[in-house]
């Protein structure tokens, strides 16, 4: 008899916490492809959607299998249009599913869309066995990349954004926040010629394998000595302290990228830092589709950037619990899900 259900993770009512359970194996509906998921990465907001945060509140309608980072082997496609994708490829998912109808699309901006879902957030998503992806969402990942490297490509397309935002090369960079896009910044920049890359963090497992991803420093807190001296400040914590160290970190018309996304609202002296210091603020969400995505292959292909070495911890996905303990405890890089 074919197969009907599958395991997924579920976020199941508007509660703290997830549940695994079995569910109908869902049919691709037009213009889009049915994926058997290989593998799933856990994102720091997971953890916001298993404690029911305000924000996952505001996203969510639950019954909803979560999970946004993903490679899937394509399965079935949907589709009466010419499209490059045939069964056996394995693809990932731009989380940013936009309509194609709004200012923003039109000016290719698809990452801002103004009627964007989100992939495992706004709609079913990757931590199951099964998943569908909208075609003009889905990315064909070249073969030449490590498939598990295939599934952590979303928070490595965040970095890549960030840091081509910030114009790195020969220039001092400080990253605060070393979750795994911190870390991935760090990785970017040194691939991007940046002269000094200086990471904050306030655990010592982060640190250390900041060191080990090629960081030229990794502390837990920056001296006031070096207050003013850093060309680029990314600011992927979204932690007040870590925004307020941001804006004294940087030199004199110097550049901040927020990337972060706070839990509270932040307020700064704006004479002083915006004025009478110059600085400039950019911020990122998201990836440039395709143009990030294109520039993470390179990295990838190129050596440049081993996303392998970010992975420290995988479980199946019957194990998602253990795995958000992990993922809480901050003691581990990317976890990988494997269904």
């Amino acid at each position: 008899m074919k197969k009907t259900t599958m395991t997924a993770v579920v976020k199941d009512t508007a509660a703290p916490g997830i549940v695994i359970k079995q569910v109908p194996i869902p049919k691709p509906k037009k213009d889009e492809v049915l994926v058997k998921v290989r593998y799933a990465s856990v994102c720091g907001t997971d953890i916001g959607i298993y404690d029911w945060i305000p924000w996952a509140a505001s996203h969510i309608k639950p019954p909803q299998i979560v999970g946004h980072e993903m490679v899937g082997e394509i399965i079935e496609i949907n589709t009466k249009e010419k499209t490059n994708l045939q069964p056996g490829d394995l693809v990932s998912s731009e989380t940013h599913i936009f309509c194609q109808n709004c200012y923003q699309c039109s000016i290719k901006n698809y990452h801002i869309c103004e009627n964007m879902k989100l992939f495992g957030i706004g709609r079913d998503g990757a931590f199951a066995e099964y998943a569908t992806i909208p075609i003009r969402t889905t990315w064909k990942n070249d073969p030449r990349i490590s498939v598990e490297a295939m599934s952590v490509q979303e928070p490595l397309g965040n970095a890549v954004n960030v840091v081509t935002k910030a114009d790195v090369k020969d220039k001092k960079i400080l990253i605060m926040g070393l979750g795994p896009t911190g870390l991935c910044a760090g990785m970017v920049a040194k691939a991007y010629g940046a002269a000094e890359v200086v990471g904050v963090n306030r655990r010592e497992y982060r640190r250390d394998l900041a060191m080990k991803l090629g960081f030229d420093r990794a502390v837990a807190k920056i001296d006031e000595k070096e207050y003013g001296t850093f060309d680029a400040v990314l600011e992927m914590s979204g932690n007040r302290i870590g925004i307020e160290i941001a804006l004294d970190a940087a030199r004199i018309a110097g550049k901040i990228i927020a990337f972060g996304i706070p839990k509270e609202n932040i307020s700064f002296d704006w004479g002083k830092y915006m004025i009478n210091k110059e600085l400039s603020i950019d911020s990122v969400f998201g990836r440039m589709i395709w143009d990030t995505w294109k520039d993470t292959t390179e990295l990838l292909i190129s050596g440049n950037v081993d996303l392998t070495k970010i992975i420290t911890h995988r479980f199946k996905l019957s194990e998602f619990e253990e795995a958000m303990k992990v993922m809480k405890s901050g003691e581990c890089g990317k976890i990988l899900l494997e269904p």
